[in-house]
């Protein structure tokens, strides 16, 4: 995903922009970490509660700006929320920081994975995007205005018949090709990969 792009998706989902290149010194501490997970299991089953928006800001810009753990995104998972107009859809913005909060919850539970030349992409990938549908079909459940869209529901169909293991090796494929690179969400991210593969 180039820079463009990244600046996009945290205005999207609410982060700070400002804080871009102002990464903390500091680790993530295990109490942070714990929140973290609870926060991204509380999202996913009231991704619209009355605390969800406080929460979803703390854990992005806590993502962001932590040194320790790099979560990759691939931006072909969800890509119809990333192109064209990213507010087509009501709630764009939840699923992208959730799909975001998937992947960190993963990697917190791997920590061996905690670097970004450690990770199994394809289980990486697909946890943020299982974080994501479950947040999705908690907005259906709850009857939100405006809560089903068809792209969407056209993936929780691929999981509800055994598919999305196939969609999400197909996404994460596209994503290390070069033509969309995966790469960490780190404020201070130069994106190597996205400059050698575009010949930067």
């Amino acid at each position: 995903m180039r820079p463009r792009q990244w600046i996009a998706v945290l205005l999207l989902i609410g982060a700070a922009v400002t804080t871009w290149g102002q990464n903390r010194a500091e680790p993530s501490t295990p109490e942070e970490r714990q929140k973290a997970l609870l926060l991204t299991k509380k999202l996913e089953q009231k991704p619209l509660g009355s605390a969800a928006e406080a929460d979803r800001k703390w854990l992005t810009q806590w993502i962001i700006e932590i040194p320790d753990i790099t979560v990759p995104v691939c931006d072909e998972l969800l890509k119809p929320l990333l192109t064209g107009e990213m507010t087509q859809y009501r709630y764009s913005k939840e699923m992208v920081a959730q799909e975001l909060a998937g992947s960190m919850a993963y990697l917190i539970e791997h920590p061996q994975e905690a670097k970004l030349d450690d990770q199994d992409d394809f289980a990486v990938n697909k946890a943020g995007l299982e974080s994501a549908l479950n947040a999705y079909e908690a907005i259906v459940k709850e009857g939100a205005k405006g809560a089903k869209w068809g792209p969407l529901e056209e993936i929780v169909k691929k999981r509800a018949a055994g598919d999305l293991d196939d969609y999400v090796r197909a996404a994460t494929l596209k994503c290390m090709s070069g033509d969309t690179v995966t790469v960490g969400l780190r404020s201070s991210c130069r994106w190597p990969k996205a400059q050698s593969a575009m010949g930067n």
